[in-house]
């Protein structure tokens, strides 16, 4: 060791831990050294002195040298040897802080995560999250959210940083058939790629070629049942560690809470619009009540009558249509009509009265049960001013006629609810797509403007200029939004074999406006479907070019359409710059296109499936199954 390395190292330790033990020995050590230092001149003296002339000399020198050497020696490897556990301390201490700096990183992340999972107010913003944090928080490859649909089956919903033939090989596991409940129950959740795990069955070459050699799953599960897996491909057998497994677990109890509280949130605006539905649809019933009460006083050639129906919330009996019965709820005749339709809803079946002597001016009245899938849900009064005009013998044909009102009613009610839903439905697709583009960009116009009168107030003349540009660009992209709603709002489809025309006609459109090369597809060219199959579908396609020319930076985009026996798919390809990589603690841009899509995709029974990464462009894949 050179001196002056000694001396610094020395000098290190002085001012650190051993200056510190020094001071506290330095009242012991002199007495010590004293000691050793008397017994080493008596030790000279005795066996030196008696030497004769010149050999007492080298003797003392002998004695000092050997003696020196073996204190420096001990002294000096002592220094060393704290020397040495100060450092493999401070080593120990540097890998800790490093240990605890990572973690404490990782958690940051996770709670940035959770903070952005939890103010997300969709599925489609939750799955994206979800997705995405596995690659955040550990050092996942990639990633992807597999569910399990009503009849148990797998769908895969979304996926990150996969390639297309991995992609593609998965699709074709998944719609072939997976074990369904060996995923629903299974209790590992970490498997090789090698092993048996029904999602690497088959595709070991593939994960191969993406240099995936392990996987773990998150299960999501709603009130005690799986719903959802998050899987995690990982590059190395031995990741991802203990660690990465308890972050992960974390990460699922958050992402369980969000959708949970989302689930609640989606009953409340339920329970709303049926409220506002009931509200729509009690008007439609009294029309057709009173229609078809004017047929059955008609047809029976009666004097009075009236269509009740009850409320089990309120337990009071409500008249949709009512003839001859007074204008006032107290009138006799109109009490004497929901009696009888008491009586009617309690026996479940047609009563009469034939003759009555009560001084009423109905002889003869009679009502009928109105039910619905087994259940009571109103009744038919009417009144007659002959004595036995309505008997028991006509009992049959009145239960037929009501048995008719009921499923015309019935019938009615449910149609007007849909309609009503589908209503409100779009209403409320419309106004989140107005408030993620339009709104957004009118908000920002304004900001602009605002800019542009300080730098004129400040004679920034040429900075304004600069500023204006800037701004016609954005009404320019406000106008194409404004002009791709109107134009999606006058879409209809008369006739199912209109589709792919349609769609051609919307791409070479869409191509001709924005400048992106649209390559269209279909397989067969006169495929036919469903209307609604039809009307979802273009709309999908609508809001999936309107994102690519919005978001994507795009040159190429692709719309495939095939038809089989047993399916419907739509594939919606580009070459742009995919989904951003948003870490933790940046702003995550909700674009609410992809969450009308997916809703539109369900609302026909079809499944939905988003694949992107940064630089890799995005795929959305719907399926719809054809039921013959």
């Amino acid at each position: 060791m050179p001196i002056q390395s000694f001396l610094n190292r020395f000098k290190y330790l002085w001012e650190g831990e051993l200056h510190i033990k020094l001071r506290r020995i330095r009242w012991m050590a002199f007495p010590g050294v004293f000691l050793l230092a008397t017994l080493h001149r008596l030790f000279v003296r005795y066996v030196a002195h008696p030497l004769p002339g010149i050999w007492q000399p080298l003797a003392e020198i002998l004695i000092y040298s050997i003696t020196g050497s073996l204190v420096a020696w001990f002294g000096l490897s002592w220094i060393a040897n704290a020397a040495n556990r100060r450092a493999e301390t401070e080593h120990q201490l540097q890998a800790a802080f490093e240990k605890l700096e990572l973690r404490h990183q990782q958690l940051l992340r996770l709670n940035s995560i959770g903070e952005q999972i939890a103010a997300a107010d969709t599925q489609h913003t939750i799955l994206e999250l979800a997705t995405r944090a596995p690659l955040q928080l550990t050092k996942a490859l990639a990633s992807t959210v597999v569910s399990f649909d009503q009849s148990k089956r797998l769908n895969l919903d979304m996926a990150w940083g996969l390639s297309d033939q991995y992609l593609g090989a998965l699709r074709q596991r998944i719609d072939g058939g997976i074990d369904t409940e060996r995923c629903r129950t299974c209790s590992a959740l970490h498997a090789h790629a090698d092993g048996d795990c029904p999602l690497f069955d088959g595709l070991q070459t593939f994960a191969r070629d993406d240099g995936i050699t392990s996987l773990v799953c998150m299960p999501i599960a709603l009130e005690k049942e799986r719903t959802s897996i998050i899987t995690a491909y990982y590059p190395e057998a031995d990741t991802p560690t203990e660690e990465h497994i308890r972050l992960l677990n974390i990460l699922s109890a958050v992402i369980v809470g969000a959708l949970e509280n989302l689930q609640f949130r989606d009953r409340h605006y339920s329970e709303l619009n049926e409220d506002t539905t009931a509200a729509f649809t009690s008007k439609a019933i009294a029309d057709l009540s009173s229609q078809v009460l004017n047929i059955a006083m008609s047809g029976w050639d009666v004097q009075a009558g009236g269509v009740f129906t009850f409320d089990e919330d309120t337990q009071s009996w409500i008249c949709q249509a009512q003839r001859g019965l007074g204008d006032l709820l107290d009138d006799a005749h109109f009490v004497l009509g929901t009696e009888m339709a008491q009586r009617a809803f309690d026996a479940a079946l047609p009563v009469f009265e034939t003759n009555r002597k009560d001084g009423s001016v109905f002889l003869s009245v009679a009502a009928a049960p109105l039910l619905a899938e087994g259940k009571v849900f109103g009744a038919l009064f009417l009144g007659s001013l002959q004595s036995y005009a309505l008997n028991p013998n006509h009992t049959e044909l009145l239960a037929a006629i009501a048995y008719q009102i009921s499923l015309a009613i019935r019938n009615t009610q449910l149609s007007d609810q849909l309609r009503q839903m589908a209503v409100l439905k779009e209403r409320h697709r419309l106004s989140r797509e107005f408030h993620d583009g339009l709104a957004q960009t009118l908000g920002f116009l304004n900001l602009q403007a605002e800019q542009v009168e300080q730098m004129i107030n400040a004679d920034q003349t040429s900075s304004a200029s600069d500023e204006i540009q800037e701004l016609r660009k954005n009404i320019h992209a406000a106008y194409a939004d404004v002009r791709e709603a109107i134009d999606g709002l006058r879409i209809r489809l008369d006739a199912p074999g209109q589709l792919a025309e349609r769609l051609q006609q919307y791409t070479d459109e869409f191509a001709r406006q924005t400048g992106i090369e649209i390559h269209f597809s279909t397989n067969p060219q006169d495929l036919t479907t469903k209307p609604e199959y039809a009307i979802q579908l273009l709309r999908i396609v609508q809001e999936s070019l309107t994102n690519i020319r919005k978001h994507a930076q795009a040159n190429r985009a692709s719309v495939a359409l095939q038809a089989t026996k047993s399916q419907i798919e739509l594939v919606i390809a580009d070459d742009g710059k995919g989904f951003p990589a948003t870490g933790p603690g940046e702003r995550l841009y909700r674009s609410y296109g992809l969450t009308m899509m997916r809703e539109r995709a369900e609302s026909i029974g079809g499944n939905f499936t988003v694949a992107t990464s940064p630089g890799q462009g995005t795929r959305i894949t719907v399926t719809v199954p054809i039921h013959n």
